[in-house]
């Protein structure tokens, strides 16, 4: 399922569709942009890109770490983006190539998704490309929607881990779970490890759209910005 642009990408002929075309309450989609958004009409000239958002770090504060990863997948198709730090800017905890094709990445979307990803995903990011001066999305240039919050909010379950939602709603999750030696081994340049990491990572971005296509008639689909 496609959900359609940002109001503020809208063109005058995509307007004029809005204010004509109705909802079942019988407003037109201009005057209910939100069922605009959940019906999902075919005919609907625009549509807006989303791409699924996940990164692998050698720790959670970016001022202590590093990224090893990153994984962008085209929502609702199989086709994902994806890069890996090479074994020598892993030894040198150099980031800067693949924060730069990151940062590119999303910047190719109306709205990026991710899980506990306002949290750490895109803070983090932002952080090492500021720290390398790399130009990162300003306020309202894409979306942002982060479903660990529609889980913590919308459900009621003993855990809120991605993984454990998945398994409850019996959506694929991770084949690679993540160990310290893992860990220690892909942040000092083992090719292995660091393709486990990658694995992982795209695991994540898989499992992360199918609980959007389940979430998506349970919450709204708000323009809060990345």
């Amino acid at each position: 399922m496609k959900l359609k642009c940002p109001v503020r990408k809208l063109r005058k002929m995509d307007l004029e569709w809005l204010g004509t075309h109705y909802c079942r309450h019988f407003h037109t989609f201009l005057e209910h942009y939100h069922c605009f958004i959940s019906e999902n009409p075919d005919t609907a000239p625009m549509h807006e890109k989303i791409g699924i958002f996940d990164i692998e770090t050698t720790g959670l504060k970016a001022n202590w770490s590093h990224m090893l990863c990153w994984c962008v997948k085209e929502q609702g198709i199989d086709i994902i983006h994806e890069d890996l730090i090479t074994r020598d800017e892993a030894r040198n905890k150099d980031d800067k190539r693949i924060i730069r094709s990151a940062v590119a990445e999303i910047k190719k979307y109306d709205r990026v998704v991710g899980w506990y990803s306002s949290r750490f995903d895109l803070p983090y990011v932002r952080s090492r490309a500021i720290f390398h001066g790399i130009d990162f999305p300003a306020y309202r240039d894409l979306y942002h929607t982060d479903l660990y919050y529609a889980a913590r909010n919308k459900l009621a379950l003993h855990s809120n881990r991605l993984a454990t939602v998945c398994q409850f709603f019996g959506i694929a999750a991770k084949q690679h779970p993540m160990t310290p030696e893992l860990w220690q081994k892909s942040g000092a340049g083992n090719k292995k490890a660091l393709a486990t990491v990658l694995k992982h990572c795209r695991e994540d971005v898989k499992s992360t759209d199918g609980m959007f296509e389940l979430f998506l008639e349970h919450m709204a689909i708000t323009r809060r910005s990345i």
